[in-house]
Formats: C-alpha cells, sequence, structure tokens
C-alpha cells in the first residue's frame, strides 16, 4: 500500500516519539480509520502534536487526510478481491448485510450503561423543551428523534441547520435539553454549538461512538453507539441503526416511566392523524 511505502521510506529520519506513531500505524494498518487522534495519543503515549507533526513529515495535510488515503487504498483492495467471493452470492450478501446490522445493535447494546439511560430518561422527563441536533446524516435521525418523542407528548425541536443550533443554543437554558447525535462527536458544527449551550447551563445528551470525543467530554450524560465509520462510509445506515436503536429505548422507557401521559398524548396524536388521512 502507498501510505505504508511511504512511512517506511521516511522512518530512518523520524524522531524516536515519531518512530512510535509509524510503528503504531504499520500495526493497526486499516484499523486506524476508526480511531481518533485522541485515542492514538493515548494508546501509545504520545502527545497529539506529534501525531500531526509525523502525519505532515510523510507528506500529508492532517490526520484526516492520513485516514482518507488509508480508507481509499482499503476500498481498492476490497473491490479487487477474487470474483468467486462469498459476497458475489446473493444470498449471502443478504445474509452479510443482515449479521452487520445485528452486530451493531448487539455491540451497541454491550456499550450502554444503564445508569447513563436512566440519566438521560430523567433529564428528558424534567425538561420544559427538547431540542434534537444532528448534521448531514445524524440530521435524518434527530428528525425521527423528534417525532418519537412527539408522539409520547414532548414538546421539542429538530434543528439540523449549524446556524440555527447556535442561535437555539445561545437562548437555551437550564430547563432545556439539548440531544446530541454525532457518531465521531467531532462534527465541530456541533461542538460549537454544545460549547453555546454549556454557556447557558443547558444540560446535553450526547449519543455518539466515540466516549473521548469533543462532544462527549461537553455532554452530562453519554449514551455511546456501536457504529464506527470510516473516511468513505459517512451516513452508513449501520450508523444510523446504532442511533434509532438508542432512539427506540429512550422512547420505550420513557412511555413506562410516564405511562398515563404519554399513553394518552400517544392516543391524541394518533387520533389526529388518522382523522387528516380520512379527509
Amino acid at each position: 500500500m502507498r501510505y505504508i511505502a511511504i512511512i517506511k521510506s521516511c522512518y530512518p529520519s523520524l524522531s524516536k516519539a515519531e518512530k512510535k506513531v509509524a510503528d503504531y500505524i504499520l500495526k493497526e494498518k486499516g484499523k486506524i480509520i476508526y480511531q481518533t487522534l485522541l485515542e492514538i495519543s493515548q494508546n501509545i503515549d504520545v502527545g497529539e502534536a506529534t501525531i500531526i507533526r509525523f502525519v505532515r513529515k510523510i507528506g500529508f495535510s492532517g490526520f484526516q487526510d492520513l485516514k482518507f488515503e488509508i480508507a481509499k487504498e482499503n476500498n481498492t483492495d476490497n473491490e479487487n478481491i477474487d470474483n468467486k467471493s462469498e459476497y458475489n452470492n446473493y444470498e449471502n450478501y443478504i445474509e452479510a448485510n443482515a449479521e452487520r446490522i445485528v452486530q451493531t445493535i448487539t455491540n451497541t447494546k454491550a456499550t450502554l450503561v444503564q445508569d447513563n439511560l436512566n440519566l438521560a430518561i430523567k433529564m428528558i422527563t424534567d425538561a420544559k423543551r427538547v431540542l434534537f441536533y444532528g448534521v448531514g446524516s445524524s440530521g435524518f435521525t434527530a428528525n425521527e428523534a423528534q417525532v418519537r418523542f412527539m408522539r409520547l407528548g414532548v414538546m421539542g425541536n429538530s434543528v439540523i441547520d449549524p446556524h440555527f443550533q447556535s442561535m437555539y443554543s445561545s437562548i437555551s437554558n437550564n430547563k432545556d435539553v439539548i440531544i446530541v447525535f454525532s457518531i465521531s462527536g467531532y462534527t465541530k458544527d456541533i461542538i460549537e454549538a454544545v460549547k453555546i449551550a454549556k454557556e447557558e447551563n443547558t444540560k446535553v445528551i450526547a449519543i455518539t461512538s466515540y466516549i473521548l470525543s469533543p462532544v462527549a467530554q461537553l455532554a452530562d450524560c453519554v449514551l455511546l453507539t456501536a457504529a464506527k465509520e470510516n473516511p468513505l462510509e459517512g451516513g452508513s445506515f449501520t450508523g444510523k441503526i446504532s442511533q434509532l436503536y438508542i432512539i427506540d429505548l429512550l422512547c420505550s422507557e420513557y412511555l413506562m416511566q410516564n405511562k398515563k401521559s404519554a399513553v394518552l398524548q400517544k392516543q391524541k396524536t394518533a387520533k389526529a392523524v388518522v382523522t387528516k388521512s380520512a379527509d
């Protein structure tokens, strides 16, 4: 692979700390695309600045640029697999994709902390208003979350435009809760909106796959998903499935804990829709 050849050619001129980074990448190879800068820094006990310096020394503009190159090369390798691969069998392709979705849900279930789930339910129950933030693919999840909770009588807004997110955050307060959807937890617009909200003492629930990400570190409550995305598959279906699974858990538990009022609201919203459809 090209990036491996580049690292090996530059290896003699690297510092001792930079060689630790090189050794780690050569060992992990494609797994690197699912790791954050902070995770790698902690895994090999070198500063993030050292990793960035290494990446630029071998010819990449930044860490994300290197990850994109690795993802691109891995994808090319996968496309060149022997045509007799089991994934060319239609039935096996169905099984493979179904298994991937099931595994994502199973892994997400394994990462969930019950106390955090209970805390999120309490925050939502006590909130005067709930805001749902997401951009790109996660924006669709935010829309879905608003609809699901609205059916249970929870008043809120799905905000998927970064400018509006910052505006809503600036006028939020300690009676509001913002639920943030971000697989990586590194989306700049989301981070900025959450920072503004925290300045107003607004509570934040982060639904992300990276516990060490900036969004997770800023949040009052973190619900982890198990979906990991490489730079070439942002907005993957498995990523969305893991987020929707969390939403379903939150809604189900909210319904159980607020059964009388939530069931009544569910009936009222359902009746309103049915009446419209009949017309």
